[in-house]
């Protein structure tokens, strides 16, 4: 079935069946059916999002047409649809669709289908785009749940499932329980890899819960074991006031990565230019990341880039005009996380500081 993304495929593939399509006399017969949904998956892949979510909401109609509204296919295509609405920053389009959808997959398919477990984990990044994490962090709880009970506490996706969780409680500040998660590899590691990763997190967590320095000897011995670890350094080294090496580290990795992860990495790097007096490449990166459209108006990232384009412009003189932006933040970050959350205490010191 056509579900979620597709293999790698060579880069004229998109161009290739769009020919062949345009030929079709039927597009809706079954072979055309499934030569739609590989151009969806690859529209996916490639992370054309506008143009993967009017293929979808094209595509939807003729699947429910010829393999009904719970077939596998016609639900992934849903599925993938508000996927394509999650990338371009309109979680709350998404989110009951992919809560419907998730449970038309366990009704009808079952619950060990591996679409079944996709689902939810984009119903859980859905939340987490909308701010909402503590529905993000309900979600993966049962999924873990979920997945433990059907495949068994040791399973891929059971220890998958709990290495998501880790972000909602960070985001969440609950720096306890995620220490708590990260401690026991065993129960998230399935490779030496993820083990190193697992490690790193920790340090992070360790770092935001105590002293900065104390980790940073630790990640650099991690280092060259892969950009999550590259990126947990240049975490720490912000944190702990070393500003332009995190952004020489976060600048070496963007240059391999694109979408989501490289719209948050960049939003660190802007914040890591401000702090290190580089406010060109500050205001460029915070812009860049912006315009991308990746979240709602209301999320953490926007108001961490609006804090950093303010914190430019007091550098720049316009002390008044950062003082109402940063005031604006503080009120976001306040309405999302509660005034005493490190992010909306650290966004209020900014605001003292203008």
């Amino acid at each position: 079935m056509g579900l979620f993304r597709a293999k790698p495929e060579p880069a004229d593939e998109v161009a290739a069946l769009r020919a062949a399509l345009a030929k079709a006399r039927n597009p809706n017969c079954v072979p055309n059916l499934r030569r739609r949904l590989l151009l969806g998956q690859l529209l996916c892949k490639d992370e054309d999002w506008p143009a993967a979510e009017q293929h979808y909401a094209d595509l939807i109609p003729a699947l429910t047409d010829v393999f009904g509204p719970r077939g596998p296919n016609t639900l992934a295509a849903w599925a993938n649809l508000a996927l394509c609405q999650t990338a371009q920053g309109r979680p709350a389009e998404a989110i009951p669709v992919l809560a419907r959808t998730a449970e038309l997959f366990a009704e009808t398919w079952g619950a060990r289908q591996a679409a079944t477990f996709k689902t939810q984990l984009f119903l859980a990044e859905a939340y987490g785009v909308a701010a909402r994490y503590e529905d993000a962090l309900a979600v993966l709880d049962a999924h873990v749940d979920y997945c433990a009970a059907e495949l068994g506490p040791a399973h891929s996706r059971t220890k998958a499932g709990r290495r998501q969780k880790i972000t909602a409680l960070r985001a969440l500040a609950r720096y306890e329980a995620a220490e708590e998660l990260l401690s026991d590899e065993d129960a998230l590691c399935e490779t030496d890899e993820d083990r190193d990763a697992v490690r790193g997190l920790r340090l992070v967590v360790q770092a935001e819960t105590g002293d900065p320095e104390a980790a940073i000897a630790s990640l650099r011995e991690l280092f060259e074991k892969g950009p999550l670890l590259r990126a947990c350094l240049a975490t720490v080294l912000l944190k702990a006031g070393q500003a332009a090496e995190a952004a020489d580290l976060l600048r070496e990795l963007l240059g391999g990565l694109r979408g989501r992860r490289a719209l948050v990495l960049r939003s660190v790097l802007a914040r890591a230019c401000v702090e290190s007096g580089n406010l060109d490449e500050a205001e460029r990166s915070a812009r860049t990341v912006l315009a991308a459209g990746a979240w709602p108006a209301g999320h953490p990232t926007v108001l961490g880039l609006r804090a950093t384009l303010a914190r430019a412009a007091a550098q720049r003189g316009d002390r008044s005009g950062a003082a109402e932006e940063l005031e604006s933040v503080v009120a976001g970050l306040s309405a999302v996380f509660g005034e005493a959350h490190p992010r909306t205490v650290r966004a209020a010191r900014w605001l003292e500081e203008c």
